[in-house]
């Protein structure tokens, strides 16, 4: 285990597990956590099934087991061999992400959509890549700041920014970025995409994805907006 002392003094007591024993450990975890997520599962089913319960309710229900179903595939995806990449809506996704992350944040989060966006790739490993940038940004950007999420499709192809006010890319608050990033790297390394990161115009960090796919052929719908 970790122990500190004061602020300046952190030492390892024990050891810790080898890569094959923290792989085992994983392993079990997950065929734990995916039999908890399995009673989530049926209990919002009948939840849902039910009467009485207001659009907005039924909604929120929805989305418990949407969540708890992607979860628990992210882990059979751990233990087993990841899916072969699928057509994504990456508009619906984006939405899905920024009403999330604005459930989760005080920030202030909006996201600008063009519609009619898709990319070969895993939508969990997607999913995960957005949502870790999205933690990152409204954690930088504070209770009193604010977030631009925007997908758009360009010249060169699909480019997914996440834009917030915070003090800048690697000035924000300590916490898991590095885990995050590595999350979102993996997507772009497998989708064949690529990350840019520069200052935005809100005075924080600019992170753009840029994946080279040929939308030029096709005509541009408008965008929709969420805030």
């Amino acid at each position: 285990m970790f122990r500190a002392e004061g602020s300046a003094q952190l030492w390892l007591e024990g050891e810790l597990p080898s890569s094959g024993e923290a792989t085992h450990r994983l392993r079990q975890v997950c065929h734990d956590a995916r039999q908890e997520l399995a009673l989530i599962v049926a209990l919002a089913e009948r939840l849902q099934g039910g009467d009485g319960l207001s659009q907005e309710q039924h909604d929120q229900v929805a989305t418990v087991l949407r969540v708890a179903r992607d979860l628990a595939t992210t882990m059979r995806n751990v233990v087993c061999e990841s899916p072969a990449p699928q057509r994504v809506d990456i508009s619906a996704l984006v939405r899905e992400v920024g009403q999330q992350a604005g459930l989760l944040s005080a920030s202030y989060v909006t996201a600008v959509v063009d519609e009619g966006l898709t990319l070969e790739c895993d939508p969990l490993q997607a999913r995960r890549g957005l949502l870790n940038l999205l933690d990152n940004a409204t954690r930088a950007a504070g209770p009193d700041g604010s977030v631009q999420l925007r997908a758009t499709r360009t010249a060169v192809g699909l480019i997914i920014e996440v834009e917030d006010s915070g003090p800048g890319f690697g000035a924000a608050p300590p916490g898991l970025a590095s885990i995050g990033l590595s999350v979102v790297k993996d997507w772009l390394a497998a989708a064949g995409g690529v990350l840019r990161i520069g200052d935005g115009g809100l005075g924080g960090a600019l992170l753009q994805l840029v994946f080279l796919v040929p939308y030029t052929t096709r005509a541009r719908a408008p965008s929709a907006q969420l805030s």
